[in-house]
């Protein structure tokens, strides 16, 4: 009896014994078994390392999720033909209720953060846009952007990044030149500049650009030829494609991933659920920090030879000061009300700005390191809500609109005067064309094929200009050399291939002080 027990305890040591070391042996081996749950399944094993469903799940989630679409756009078309009787459906309208529900787009945690930044950056809706400037669908988004940051002003911001496509032969190079402009704070005119011209610029566009916008040509030129751009928009590719990310345009809207060209409604249900979930209506305006008003941080940046160097804040009023630097001369402090110089007056004080008056009327002075981060638009003066109507209804209220602008492109002053001074070889470039208004044929454009002028505004062999802001143009009248010469916001519609076209410009003032040195040099 007691050889029994004996033999019974020794066996039950030896089975506890190889159970223990099974387990410690897995264990030193890395094997351990996975711990039951949703998504933990092994469906592999790497060497020493287990691949579980969830695994490939987390790396497939932007395939998935487009199935998903396409899957509710499938459904959702046969639930129209169902709706409009095209299945013999024979219920009222008034009947009806659609329940199929619109799946919800990953949201993902984007490592890599954009120093291209265009409205509030303290915004709490991010819009995260993955383009090639070489891409005809990142063009035609363009307008659908541009309108959300001006509906949700204040509250959307855009970012940009770089995913020029391998078969985009112009794509790594224009992303370059972007970035050069960069350096010299003029990423977005630059970046607006080229979707206008996308399809149609090369490699002599970019020189050309440089000289609209009146860049330092021999810093743009230094810049482009270093490596130091390209590596920029190589990296940012190379980010996109480790995202999973394999055609443009892309834009995560605070991460929700939404592909491909869409329109404005279907941003801005995604734009109001964010606000939502935070708790803001969708239609209540923005409130700036420190009492700002939109209308001080929408004036357009001041190119004056001034530098903001601080603001010091008081809550007591009219003690707040800023430290303003004017031309070469030292930094000194300044207050509301108070004069910088004989024809500046420094008006109001914000945290990160101040609003100044000169002869160009109201601007902004950014405080140093801030340029640009506040950026809305690049519109220097805007056109009045009745200009605005007529510009979109040309036939009259309640008539069909226009289409909407492909792009703004920036002109320098300098730029623009030189070319003016040939206005009347460049008015012989118009001929007049077949079809007629107001009892005047249009005018198109023949010969400009080489022009470096109607080149950088986007005009093309046989374009037929058909309306500059709200006037025909035709051989009675052409305002456009009156509109470039004006400071305001320019609209263009013109014909190309018999489809409309538009296109806006913005031409950039002089400052006083380049005026004044300009008449000490005469």
């Amino acid at each position: 009896m007691k050889n029994f027990k004996l033999r019974f305890w020794l066996i039950l040591l030896v089975i506890f014994t190889c159970v223990v070391s099974s387990c410690v042996e897995e264990e030193k081996e890395g094997l351990r078994s996975p711990k039951p749950g949703v998504g933990s399944e092994v469906v592999a094993r790497i060497g020493r390392n287990n691949i579980t469903l969830q695994d490939l799940d987390n790396d497939l989630q932007l395939v998935f999720y487009d199935i998903a679409e396409q899957k509710y756009n499938l459904r959702l078309a046969r639930l129209n033909a169902l709706v409009n009787g095209e299945a013999n459906f024979s219920s009222k309208r008034d009947d009806i209720e659609i329940y199929l529900k619109l799946p919800e787009p990953p949201r993902i945690q984007l490592p890599e953060s954009s120093k291209f930044i265009r409205g509030n950056q303290d915004a709490p809706v991010t819009l995260e846009m993955y383009c090639s400037y070489q891409s005809p669908h990142c063009k035609t988004i363009q307008p659908v952007i541009r309108r959300l940051l001006e509906v949700y002003k204040g509250w959307v911001r855009q970012t940009h990044f770089d995913f020029p496509l391998k078969f985009h032969r112009e794509g790594i190079q224009a992303a370059s030149a972007a970035r050069c402009a960069a350096v010299q704070n003029k990423f977005w005119e630059y970046h607006d500049a080229l979707y206008v011209l996308t399809p149609e610029f090369d490699s002599d566009t970019y020189l050309q650009l440089a000289k609209q916008l009146q860049l330092d040509i021999h810093l743009f030129e230094d810049c482009l030829s270093s490596d130091s751009p390209k590596d920029s928009v190589v990296g940012s590719r190379d980010h996109a494609l480790d995202l999973g990310l394999k055609n443009v345009p892309v834009i995560f809207i605070n991460g929700l991933y939404l592909k491909g060209v869409r329109n404005f409604e279907q941003y801005a249900f995604w734009v109001d659920k964010e606000l939502q979930s935070m708790g803001i209506k969708s239609k209540e305006k923005y409130r700036w920090k420190d009492s700002e008003t939109i209308a001080d941080r929408n004036l357009p940046a001041t190119r004056l030879p001034l530098m903001l160097l601080g603001v010091s804040e008081s809550t007591v009023e009219g003690k707040s000061k800023a430290l303003i630097a004017v031309k070469e001369a030292s930094a000194e402090y300044f207050s509301a009300g108070q004069k910088i110089s004989d024809n500046i007056l420094l008006l109001r004080l914000h945290s990160n700005f101040a609003v100044i008056e000169s002869r160009g009327g109201l601007e902004k002075l950014p405080l140093k390191g801030r340029e640009g981060a506040e950026v809305l638009l690049t519109y220097t003066h805007g056109q009045s809500e009745e200009l605005k109507r007529r510009i979109e209804q040309p036939l009259g209220p309640g008539t069909r609109k226009l289409i909407a602008s492909s792009g703004v492109l920036t002109l320098g002053q300098a730029w623009l005067s030189r070319h003016l001074e040939q206005r009347q070889a460049l008015e012989a470039k118009f001929t007049e064309a077949e079809l007629e208004v107001e009892g005047h044929h249009l005018m198109r454009l023949e010969g400009v094929a080489d022009n470096e002028f109607f080149t950088a505004l986007g005009f093309q062999e046989n374009d037929v200009l058909l309306r500059v802001n709200d006037s025909w143009v035709h051989s009675g009248q052409n305002k456009l050399w009156d509109a470039l010469s004006s400071g305001q916001l320019i609209d263009v519609v013109f014909m190309r291939k018999g489809l409309p076209q538009r296109i806006q410009y913005v031409v950039e003032e002089l400052s006083y002080f380049e005026k004044n040195s300009n008449t000490e040099r005469e």
